[in-house]
């Protein structure tokens, strides 16, 4: 607390601006911007009478803490910490709050609307931005590549010595924007020109602090250990003589998971075997650490950056061909109708047959490819059996199945992405999504009966509110979804109705968008999204760390492994939690750089899209060939003058009565593209 703000405090009343400045003997320029700064925290009131005092512990009990996310027209929504529904932030009570700030804010009521009023920014999210630089008569500022941060950055002109227009920057940022005021920094790192081939990944490294290569000392530590791991296998059950295979995508080189699958006379066996990467990196040890630092792997179109060092992830550790492997081993039994009977926990060694990808899998399921091997044929005809199955279980349960498709690149011998498409989505892929949920599903059980405390998956159940807001979208697609009651089988329900319309693509995101979001926590309120009342993450320990951590407690209580971690599993769920964010947002803005990118060089092609939204501003669409969201605005609609009718939910033109509405087909061609926050605009044919 600042001595300023104690003198306010200790005083017990209201004191001038000459009261604060005889009882602090502060220089007078010092503390009048002191005094700004600590009103704008909301620290301390500036009262109409000249005075300044703090806030009443009253008011204090009032307020709400939570993290904020910022719409690029200056306003914002907080997500409350405790759950519930995100609290509106309009533009002028934001504080000077940017987007991902941790937040207190006080709640208050207008139009008989709750919305929020920043009182005090607890954590700054932001310190750098990634930017592209423009000089203005020798004045130079940073546009930030973000619509989520809505203000220009002028940068000192120590720093900014050689840089030129166009040059994608980080900054440092020295002061915050708050209201009219820009941001200012210094610029720390020049990242290329905005013309350089596959500049955008650049930019999303920077953006999200991912260091593609593997510190070199941590490299030479596991080629140093990695001899003497080998050669100290422990006891194992051999699991050699199983017909075993990994089955994944075709560019995966890390294989963590493999099957073997039998039918026995009363039902059938699965064996999963994961990877035991807990036998080759021990806790606290520099492996570890920047492990725990990464917390996952990132994707991009072009390449990946691993959370463990390639030795481990595609060497040591992958489950690959005609190797004998460690692993660890979930054997799950099973009655005739998939209902489990036992599980038992094996730490193991295994020899994959083969490895094989979805799309062969597939081929050999429809019988449009002969498999030679009798084995293989065999675990595959019994894998697609035991997994319709428990499909359908799982069904009856109320497990929710968000099936789209993701976004697939097809590159050019540059890098450069030469295609964008939905990537195909087979049986072969669900047979192992469904067998790794099964798998998850036991450990936690095992774990959560014989460990004083565990890492689980939760899922908390969605909003009442956001399904509500959801239903009404439904319907303006004609699309009738009533939720009753927050259960997963209500709302798999709607997911299945949405399914099977044709405004799917559309539809299921929305939904999706209405889920809490999933998280580790040691604490267990279940899964919601699965229907499950005890889940975690057992099967991809290469690229995830919360899974590292689940085998070193099924190691310690089973098989009298002494893993000592010196962080404390709420630290570490905590920590794990932020990095899957950090890398779906990643994955995300990677996604979105490339497909506007590709556009730029489409702009003369017409596109198929359909109207989701319609508003003042014009409509907003989607264009499910290249899986992205545009906008139209009123003024690139020609023809006519349109304008929107609230009530109606439509635009029309004045003259002409054309009308636009949310779920129309409509063609367009690209407008422009604002590479700075990768938003593409279009107008109709």
């Amino acid at each position: 607390m600042s001595r300023i703000l104690k003198t306010i405090k200790s005083a017990g009343k209201p004191l001038t601006f000459k009261q604060i400045l005889s009882m602090t003997q502060e220089d007078p320029k010092q503390l009048k911007q002191e005094l700004k700064e600590l009103t704008r925290k909301r620290k301390v009131r500036a009262n109409r009478n000249g005075t300044y005092s703090v806030p009443s512990e009253k008011a204090e009990s009032k307020t709400l803490t939570g993290k904020m996310d910022l719409h690029p027209d200056g306003y914002g929504f907080m997500s409350v910490d405790g759950g519930g529904r995100d609290l509106f932030i309009p533009r002028n009570k934001m504080g000077g709050a940017l987007h991902g700030d941790r937040v207190r804010v006080s709640v208050e009521t207008f139009r008989g609307k709750p919305e929020g009023k920043v009182l005090e920014i607890t954590e700054r999210s932001v310190q750098q931005i990634i930017g592209r630089a423009e000089n203005l008569a020798g004045i130079l500022r940073v546009v930030p590549m973000t619509k989520k941060f809505n203000s220009y950055i002028y940068v000192s002109a120590a720093s900014a010595k050689g840089i030129e227009n166009d040059d994608i920057v980080m900054v440092e940022l020295t002061s915050y924007p708050d209201g009219q005021k820009a941001g200012r920094g210094i610029i720390k790192k020049r990242l290329g020109k905005l013309t350089d081939p596959r500049i955008e990944d650049l930019i999303v490294l920077n953006r999200y602090n991912i260091e593609r290569e593997y510190p070199q000392a941590v490299e030479e530590y596991v080629k140093s250990i990695a001899p003497k791991l080998l050669k100290e296998a422990g006891k194992r059950t051999d699991f050699r003589d199983l017909t075993t295979v990994t089955i994944d995508g075709e560019t995966a080189r890390d294989f963590d998971d493999a099957i073997s699958v039998n039918v026995t006379d009363t039902g059938y066996e699965l064996y999963v075997h994961i990877a035991d990467v807990s036998h080759f990196v021990h806790p606290d040890t520099p492996v570890d650490k920047e492990a725990f630092s990464r917390g996952t792997s990132f994707y991009f179109p072009e390449f990946a950056v691993p959370m463990l060092p390639e030795m481990l992830s595609n060497n040591l550790c992958s489950l690959r061909p005609d190797e004998e492997k460690f692993t660890l081993s979930a054997k799950i039994t099973y009655d005739e109708k998939a209902q489990r009977k036992r599980t038992d926990l094996y730490r193991s060694i295994i020899k994959s047959n083969r490895r094989l990808t979805y799309t062969y899998v597939q081929a050999v399921l429809d019988e449009t490819e002969k498999e030679q091997d009798k084995e293989i044929l065999r675990l595959l005809k019994d894998s697609e059996r035991l997994a319709l199955l428990i499909m359908k279980r799982r069904k009856k349960e109320g497990m929710l199945d968000f099936d789209f498709p993701e976004t697939e690149f097809d590159l050019d011998e540059n890098g450069e992405v030469a295609a964008v498409r939905p990537s195909e989505r087979h049986l072969s892929h669900r047979i192992i999504e469904h067998f790794m949920i099964e798998a998850n599903e036991v450990v936690s059980e095992f774990l959560e009966k014989h460990v004083q405390k565990s890492v689980y998956r939760i899922h908390d159940k969605p909003d009442p509110m956001k399904l509500n807001d959801f239903s009404q979208l439904a319907e303006s697609f004609g699309i009738a979804v009533t939720i009753k009651d927050v259960t997963p089988k209500e709302v798999a329900r709607a997911s299945e109705a949405v399914g099977k319309s044709p405004y799917g693509d559309i539809l299921g995101p929305a939904l999706v968008r209405t889920m809490a979001k999933a998280e580790y926590n040691t604490n267990n309120i279940g899964h919601f999204g699965l229907a499950s009342e005890s889940y975690t993450h057992f099967t991809s320990p290469i690229r995830r760390y919360p899974d590292l951590m689940v085998h070193r407690l099924i190691c310690n209580r089973l098989f009298n492994a002494h893993y000592e971690v010196t962080t404390d599993l709420d630290t570490a769920c905590q920590k794990s939690t932020e990095n899957e964010q950090r890398a779906e947002n990643a994955e995300r803005d990677i996604e979105r750089f490339k497909k506007v990118k590709y556009l730029m060089k489409h702009m003369d092609e017409p596109f198929a899209a359909i109207i989701t939204s319609v508003g003042p501003f014009g409509l907003s669409i989607y264009l499910p060939t290249l899986m992205m969201k545009g906008t139209i605005t009123l003024e690139a609609i020609q023809g006519d003058v349109y304008q929107y009718i609230k009530k109606a939910q439509l635009v029309k033109g004045k003259r002409t009565g054309v009308m636009y509405r949310a779920a129309d087909p409509i063609e367009v061609m690209a407008e422009r593209i604002d590479y700075d926050i990768q938003e593409a605009y279009f107008y109709p044919l």
